[in-house]
């Protein structure tokens, strides 16, 4: 017995319903899970040789992913409490984080990368040749 031929038209319709179904799997690129939210409570703190430096930081980010918020450092008692502000362009985090002291505006850089959504690995520089690790985690969940 000789096998039907499939003529052009049932060629046509398979091509489309295999075009259909490997297009059903695509997206526009909008969907998947959103980046974590660095809103919250993040602590953290620098070690080096002759001191430990607290950090606490309060951030809050919009849906563009700018960050504003409050950063306070504790050393040895002593507190200074600053502002923040900065960039979350998942999973980069980077801040810069300034306060006042003895009559002079201070700012220092934090850059990082947001691991899940409750630590931030990152380095803070102090000066020029100062860079020192500070990780920083989510306080709270």
């Amino acid at each position: 017995m000789r096998k039907p031929r499939a003529t052009p038209k049932t060629r046509s319709a398979g091509a489309v319903i295999v075009l259909a179904a490997a297009l059903a799997g695509c997206g526009d690129g909008t969907s998947g899970p959103a980046p974590p939210d660095i809103t919250g409570h993040w602590v953290g703190q620098v070690v080096d040789e002759s001191s430990v430096v607290g950090f606490d930081f309060r951030l809050s980010a919009n849906d563009r992913g700018a960050i504003t918020g409050t950063v306070t450092l504790q050393e040895e008692g002593d507190m200074i409490s600053g502002t923040v502000i900065g960039l979350h362009e998942h999973p980069n985090v980077s801040l810069i984080l300034e306060w006042r002291a003895a009559g002079r505006i201070t700012n220092i850089g934090y850059s990082g990368n947001l691991f899940g959504a409750d630590q931030i690995r990152g380095t803070i520089r102090f000066g020029v040749d100062a860079t020192l690790q500070l990780d920083l985690d989510r306080v709270g969940g």
